[in-house]
């Protein structure tokens, strides 16, 4: 066999070559790949066994890890492999271990060339409140996130701390102060974290996805106090529309204080909602379609009023102030020629 090293490196490298997002190995199949959305075996490559994918993993965990996967039966993590940068789940299905590759750009994309709404800038201008970025999986909702922050990171003086489970990006302070904690190892857990920035002098505070909804929960009151005072709390949250995400945030908080009271205090701290999809470009590649909840005071008051369900229509209406829906959003797409409606 292949020292396992080297075939792996291999494997790594024609993902790249063909712009992959994604690399899946499992027992009995060859390797696969995501490219721009559509899902195929990567050409020329064997059948994975049991044998190759432990070794593979031999490679890159350290004997911690090893015992972290051996108790928990899966495991998330960040590594450098091949002069790429790489979040890989590793876990176990009918008791074989598998593997999935999700690359991470090195290069942080611009905030003012990511695709969204021109009245998003001025989010760059925001001093405290609650902005959420969501989208499911591989919509890119954490290359928004971050192209905001290092934006702040370039363009403001700010203290700027990053909770996050695992780290993806890596920033380099620039204008600002940026310190990123990584759940597990620089932090306990997520509490702690949210804990630490309660009692510290800081401007910005990142949080990647919590996919723990019980930790979710516990959170959000802590990230209501944060928002409220004179801190810009980004949020990025796992979920497929704006109403879905102020669903998620209320039912997280209201188990720490009244319905009512968790929703005036959203209504006041809220500062936007950016869901995201990325969509099959015509002619190749994927496009962003977005859709922008900015909180002004129609939103205001149906949130306080618990009439969430009624904000699409306010989205409809103030196209104006930079508002869409995402329905509208890949409408819009589809009218320019970008993409086909059968691609959605």
């Amino acid at each position: 066999m292949e020292v396992p090293s080297i075939l792996l490196n291999r494997i790594l490298s024609e993902m790249a070559k063909k712009n992959a997002s994604d690399l899946h190995l499992a027992v009995g199949s060859p390797p696969m790949i995501r490219v721009d959305g559509e899902f195929s075996a990567l050409a020329g490559q064997e059948m994975m066994t049991s044998e190759i994918l432990s070794k593979f993993a031999e490679t890159f965990l350290s004997q911690e890890e090893v015992v972290k996967l051996s108790e928990n039966k899966s495991l998330i993590l960040v590594k450098n492999i091949t002069n790429f940068r790489f979040r890989i789940n590793v876990f176990y299905q009918k008791d074989l271990l598998s593997l999935s590759f999700h690359y991470i750009s090195s290069a942080i994309k611009n905030f003012l060339e990511l695709g969204l709404p021109e009245e998003t800038n001025n989010f760059l201008k925001v001093n405290s409140g609650l902005l959420v970025i969501a989208g499911a999986y591989n919509s890119g909702k954490t290359t928004t996130a971050v192209s905001l922050i290092e934006e702040i990171n370039k363009t403001a003086v700010k203290n700027i701390i990053t909770i996050e489970d695992p780290i993806e990006c890596l920033f380099v302070s620039k204008q600002s102060l940026i310190t990123q904690r990584q759940v597990g190892s620089d932090v306990k857990t997520v509490m702690d974290g949210l804990d630490y920035c309660l009692n510290e002098d800081v401007d910005v505070v990142y949080i990647n996805e919590i996919k723990d909804e019980e930790v979710f929960n516990q959170s959000m009151q802590k990230i209501f106090e944060l928002a409220s005072g004179n801190c810009l709390v980004v949020l990025e949250i796992n979920t497929d529309s704006s109403v879905r995400v102020l669903e998620k945030v209320l039912a997280g908080v209201s188990q720490k204080m009244t319905l009512e009271a968790a929703r005036y205090n959203l209504a006041d701290i809220l500062v936007s909602v950016v869901v995201q999809k990325l969509v099959k470009r015509r002619g190749g590649g994927l496009i962003l379609a977005n859709e922008v909840l900015l909180n002004n005071s129609a939103v205001k008051a149906l949130i306080r009023e618990g009439k969430i369900y009624q904000l699409e229509s306010i989205m409809q209406i103030s196209k104006k102030e930079g508002m869409i829906t995402l329905e509208k959003s890949l409408d819009r797409l589809i009218e320019l020629g970008e993409v086909r409606r059968e691609d959605l």
